[in-house]
């Protein structure tokens, strides 16, 4: 029993890890894109650099942190986790050096990504199947609340002391949490390492040689990217430069996102329940919908119409993007067990790799157009903004025509 509640407790620290991850995932660079701007003094493509780099490490990790927690065992992976994200925390705050802010952001993607699959793994062992989904969703819960304190909270602490200093300080929190789970870790008794478990091509290639994953992939990660890198990277700038929304307004508009993006996961699920569990039938409809509401933004800009409905329209995107709860199902549908959570760990490499892609690609076509500086911001103009959502569109036309792919059986 003391053991049990000794897991208990370091299960709620690797959520509270989980809190973190998500929250430096949101918050840098999207809360603070034009504060890095005015004092690194660079241009766009290095401010867009420091969500891609967290993306691409993050995604890369869903390939293998499966492996290593089936290994190594869930504590074992969240604890180095753990440290990796309290160093790469502390390190971005402390420094003005590009090279060393880049490496900072490598460590918080390589720690944060950790966190997901481990907490799975410790829940599935402490939870019975009657409960397990429930303390899923609070895991998940928790995890997404970070994204919400990620903007309108973060942006409102500013009005009191630097974005550095709360940075540390969420650092210092990171690494105290490390250390007390370190130290509760080595009061429980942790499997033994399964040397058996290694790293095989032989489940990634049958999951990709089957043309309707390729296609799901696809759709999934053009619906999922394009949500995902509006919140994270380019929204709130495009918020105050276009619809020239102040700081705080943009902030609480994405923090509003995240808290769609967290409710729409259940409400899909359970609309889709409904609905006979027609989920592709879904899917089809979140493709239309990402083409429409990206359609109406290019739209908005050509006619350069600067309206506070847009804010509207990311939440819909948010919520249109909310579909694991229907992708995994599918996933687990069309492939064979032993393969099934590697689909989905592919999924999850997808989903974030074309984040890190976008936000790639984002710095260089807003640079297209020189930006107006006005005060210490540079303000890009609806041109760059356009070249930036016309890829965005460009994507929405292809999730669309990937969707009519998909079968209609599951």
């Amino acid at each position: 029993m003391k053991n049990k509640g000794i897991l208990f407790t370091l299960i709620l620290l690797g959520a509270f890890f989980y809190f973190f991850a998500n929250f430096q995932r949101i918050a840098i660079p999207g809360a603070i894109f034009d504060l890095l701007q005015h004092e690194l003094d660079v241009s766009a493509p290095y401010i867009t650099a420091f969500g891609a780099i967290f993306m691409y490490i993050y995604a890369f990790n869903q390939l293998v942190i499966g492996v290593l927690v089936d290994r190594y065992g869930g504590l074992r992976v969240m604890l180095a986790g753990g440290i990796l994200l309290g160093i790469g925390a502390l390190l971005f705050p402390l420094s003005s050096n590009l090279p060393l802010m880049y490496f900072s952001r490598a460590l918080v993607g390589l720690g944060g990504s950790t966190f997901y699959l481990s907490l799975i793994r410790e829940l599935r062992g402490l939870f019975s199947d009657k409960n397990f989904g429930l303390a899923i969703s609070v895991m998940l819960f928790i995890g997404y609340t970070g994204g919400i304190a990620a903007n309108a909270p973060f942006v409102f602490a500013m009005k009191y002391m630097s974005w550095r200093e709360i940075l540390v300080i969420l650092a210092a929190v990171i690494l105290l949490g490390a250390a007390v789970f370190a130290l509760l870790s080595s009061r429980v008794k942790k499997p033994e390492v399964n040397r058996q478990v290694k790293l095989r091509t032989l489940p990634f290639r049958l999951v990709l040689h089957k043309r309707h994953n390729r296609n799901l992939f696809s759709f999934a990660c053009c619906n999922f990217g394009i949500s995902y890198a509006i919140q994270t990277i380019i929204g709130k700038k495009f918020l105050e430069d276009f619809c020239l929304m102040s700081s705080s307004k943009a902030a609480v508009v994405l923090s509003v996102m995240a808290v769609v993006a967290a409710v729409f996961n259940i409400v899909n699920a359970s609309m889709c329940k409904i609905c006979h569990n027609h989920r592709v039938v879904f899917l089809k409809n979140a493709a239309l919908i990402t083409f429409l509401s990206l359609l109406a933004i290019c739209i908005l800009l050509i006619l350069n119409i600067r309206t506070d409905w847009i804010a509207l329209i990311f939440c819909i995107l948010a919520a249109n993007a909310s579909l694991t709860s229907l992708l995994v199902p599918v996933l687990h549908l069309t492939n064979r067990k032993m393969v099934s959570s590697t689909a989905v760990s592919i999924m999850n490499f997808c989903f974030f790799m074309m984040v890190g892609f976008l936000g790639t690609v984002m710095g260089f076509l807003l640079n297209l157009f020189p930006p107006e500086k006005i005060g210490n911001v540079q303000v890009y103009s609806s041109h760059s903004y356009l070249a930036v959502f016309g890829l965005f569109f460009a994507l929405s036309v292809f999730e669309l025509y990937k969707a009519q792919k998909l079968s209609n059986k599951y």
